[in-house]
């Protein structure tokens, strides 16, 4: 577990990230990453003296398998799982759309992806087991949790994705809205979007943009890639140019 700045620390892979908030010995937990990856939360909880208990939810940018793999694990433990209200049918299993990008939809002849798949694998993106209940959130939402993230609905990549905005702090978590990896591709460090394949929405998923540039933020830390130190106006002039 990597901290970031004071009370902020990321966990996950090189080619996805999850969050742990801190705050007066409690966490907000953003993003729950793939299957097996419940135990590394565990054990970076316990790096800096936290257990699971201390964890007063987990808030999820959306449901796909590397973002809310092990929510039904931490679940089981007793950990609330907070999704947006346009995202619960995801959560819960009951979604009858596109549920995700399937291999086929993928350039199968770049190596990058070939390393990616082969990373992901590791730690168990094919099982992401639906949850049995989830409490939701609402767009605009400030939540009573370690760090009062206030939610921010920027639809397109699924129909409920959410970014946070940790007002005091500066920090904007922008999930897969804006990222600074291209995941297939080379370990790269600028704002940018996922490729239109993974998009269930791509057109909407480029407007929601708009609703990031606005965002009082100086530092982004995104679903997929490195942290980056900018505004989210910077950021998402430099995506549309």
């Amino acid at each position: 577990m990597i901290e970031i700045v004071d009370g902020i620390h990321r966990l996950g892979t090189s080619y996805h990230n999850f969050y742990v908030i801190t705050e007066g010995g409690k966490a907000t937990v953003i993003d729950a990453g793939c299957s097996k990856e419940w135990p590394k939360l565990v054990a970076g909880l316990g790096q800096i003296g936290l257990a699971p208990d201390d964890v007063e939810a987990i808030i999820a940018t959306h449901s796909h398998a590397d973002h809310l793999g092990f929510g039904r694990e931490a679940a089981n433990a007793g950990v609330t799982i907070k999704v947006h209200e346009a995202e619960e049918a995801r959560a819960l299993g009951r979604y009858q759309g596109k549920s995700a990008v399937a291999v086929s939809d993928l350039p199968l002849l770049r190596p990058g992806t070939w390393k990616f798949l082969i990373a992901v694998l590791r730690v168990g993106i094919t099982k992401r087991p639906p949850l049995d209940s989830v409490e939701t959130f609402t767009d605009g939402e400030t939540l009573d949790l370690p760090g009062s993230p206030t939610v921010i609905h920027t639809p397109g990549h699924t129909e409920g994705h959410a970014s946070f905005h940790l007002a005091k702090r500066g920090v904007l978590f922008s999930g897969d809205a804006l990222v600074t990896r291209d995941i297939l591709g080379s370990r790269t460090l600028r704002a940018q979007m996922l490729g239109d394949e993974f998009h269930n929405d791509p057109a909407r998923a480029r407007e929601s943009l708009g609703r990031l540039a606005g965002i009082d933020a100086h530092l982004i830390l995104p679903g997929h890639g490195d942290p980056l130190h900018t505004s989210p106006a910077d950021a998402v002039r430099a995506v549309r140019a």
